[in-house]
């Protein structure tokens, strides 16, 4: 259903959604101040593996494009010490900060060793998957999306 969300989101056709080169801009400068924010810092680090580089068509519909954004990383100190889901809170609310908007959260679940967040930002179409387990490395797990976009000819 979220994949069917974020395809329909990404062919409104606004003319005032920013072009792929733009987004792509933004969402490595919103995926750079996540992995630089002292709530990350606090509970642990993580980096990026993949940086807007490379077109996907990977949930985008035939034709259309998109651009990623990975990190990934450990929790600090023993397992167990950090709650996943008050890491994900933690990494979550930086983004609503910046104007993004919770589209899902987990921490009603209450599994004790998984959290997770998507948010999407209003405007740039930019859309972010928080996730934090324990008992399993890496613990952090961070994915940034644009919107799809048509293919340039």
């Amino acid at each position: 259903m979220l994949v069917s969300l974020a395809a329909l989101a990404g062919c409104s056709g606004d003319p005032n959604r920013p072009t792929l080169d733009e987004a792509s801009k933004q969402l490595i400068a919103d995926g750079d101040k996540l992995l630089a924010s002292q709530d990350l810092a606090t509970m642990g680090s993580a980096n990026a593996t993949e940086r807007a580089d490379r077109d996907s068509e990977v949930g985008c519909l035939k034709g259309q494009i998109q651009r990623l954004f990975r990190a990934q990383g450990d929790l600090k100190g023993p397992p167990g010490q950090h709650s996943p889901t008050n890491a994900v809170g933690l990494m979550a609310s930086g983004l609503r900060l910046q104007g993004y908007d919770t589209i899902v959260d987990r921490s009603d679940l209450s599994d004790e060793n998984l959290g997770t967040a998507v948010l999407r930002h209003p405007t740039s179409g930019i859309t972010f998957l928080i996730t934090v387990r324990n008992g399993q490395r890496p613990n952090i797990l961070i994915v940034g999306k644009t919107s799809c976009h048509e293919r340039s000819k």
